[in-house]
């Protein structure tokens, strides 16, 4: 019988609030761990301009840090010094075997105290956070240009890599993210192991009636669909995706695009869809609720990928092709590792519109002139997302990483 793990996971994010892959990922894995026997404790900061304390969810009990939203500084200094008070707090009371670590922050917060020393760790890295910090420059006050942007790119970089130097083992989502961790940190192969990102099988699978499910959208049943779910910003390729849109349409008048999703480009995404007469083929209709996303994937025909660069992995990708939805996405960072291995022909050439909008049109005709190679496909697409993404396969890998890292506090 395997060993019953006491686990208290940090992270710079809450998973009470989902608001993306990271915050998915965490849920995913703290609540499988306790199903599986363990003892899991969350500590996480609190999202941004709410106060939460200590809440308990499906056996996993979170308890938030708050920090200092009043300047960059301030946010750096008291995310760092919130996560290791909590986990001085929390520890004090009851210890744990292992450390999972999300994030730079709160793990370094925890990692340069005396339980980083003490208690064997595994971090998480979901993507390297200058280079995130960058592509999301104008997004916040936090992400600036100029020389206090460079200061906070270095900033991070020195954080991230004592994180990584001080952890005990190092867990990545993809090939790409590995090769990140060499070309920015040195950090060598036998350091790391790979478990991808996951998918609720279940929760997301082919619908039986895709046109009821249409209906239910007050959607078209006879549009050519498209969906993406994208936070509305520069390096998602937005914007290459509504230029592609404007060739498409002139071939299939019928294609309509939904792009979900917030963020600071909104206003100029919308305004480069009316310039180009687009306003009947492309909609927001703003961040999808979580318990329709699943809808939102089995309605569309396609789901578009237009990622410009920092794709670590990408769940949005194996959460449509577990709904039996093809996805065509651009050749970016750990998206050719889904992709690639169930068809070659659905990555783009290249991140220009005009690749993505020739790979479209190809996919249409196919569609159109092939009904049963298209239902072929979308078959496999679910096969795939069964046979490599489904949760309960990657959290057992996960189970034995945690065992065998905590098996080094006793060589300590």
């Amino acid at each position: 019988m395997t060993s019953r793990l006491r686990i208290v996971v940090i992270s710079d994010v809450s998973p009470v609030v989902i608001k993306g892959g990271a915050e998915r990922v965490l849920w995913e894995q703290a609540s499988r761990l306790v199903k599986l026997g363990h003892e899991v404790r969350i500590l996480s900061r609190s999202p941004a301009n709410e106060a939460m304390g200590t809440v308990e969810r499906q056996g996993v009990r979170i308890r938030h840090f708050p920090s200092d939203q009043r300047s960059l500084l301030r946010f750096v200094l008291s995310s760092i010094l919130g996560a290791r008070r909590a986990a001085a707090q929390e520890l004090a009371g009851a210890d744990a075997d292992v450390l999972h670590l999300h994030q730079p922050l709160s793990g370094y917060g925890v990692l340069r105290s005396s339980l980083g020393r003490r208690i064997p760790s595994l971090y998480t890295f979901h993507s390297a956070a200058p280079l995130e910090y960058r592509s999301r420059r104008g997004m916040t006050g936090f992400h600036r240009g100029g020389w206090t942007g460079n200061l906070g790119m270095a900033l991070l970089w020195v954080i991230e890599r004592a994180c990584l130097k001080r952890a005990t083992r190092i867990h990545v989502l993809s090939d790409f993210s590995a090769g990140l961790l060499w070309k920015l940190y040195r950090i060598p192969a036998d350091r790391i192991v790979k478990i991808p990102g996951g998918v609720d099988t279940e929760r997301f699978q082919p619908a039986a009636d895709r046109t009821a499910v249409r209906d239910a959208l007050g959607l078209s049943a006879k549009a050519s669909l498209l969906f993406t779910l994208r936070n509305l910003e520069a390096r998602m390729g937005l914007t290459s995706l509504i230029r592609a849109m404007a060739v498409v349409r002139r071939s299939v008048p019928e294609t309509l695009l939904l792009i979900s999703g917030v963020g600071s480009l909104r206003g100029d995404l919308t305004s480069l869809t009316a310039s180009l007469d687009l306003n009947s083929h492309v909609r927001f209709p703003g961040l999808v609720p979580d318990d329709q996303l699943p809808l939102y994937y089995q309605a569309a025909d396609f789901f578009i990928l237009p990622t410009r660069e920092l794709e670590g992995f990408g769940l949005v990708t194996v959460e449509a092709l577990a709904c039996g939805t093809p996805v065509l996405g651009t050749p970016v960072g750990g998206t050719p590792e889904i992709l690639r291995p169930l068809r070659s022909d659905l990555l783009f050439a290249g991140i220009d519109p005009d690749a993505i909008a020739e790979l479209i049109l190809k996919h249409h005709q196919l569609r159109r002139s092939d009904p049963p190679g298209y239902q072929h496909l979308r078959d496999a697409c679910r096969r795939h997302a069964l046979e490599y993404y489904a949760w309960p396969s990657l959290v057992n890998a996960l189970e034995q990483v945690l065992l065998h890292t905590s098996a080094k506090r006793e060589q300590r």
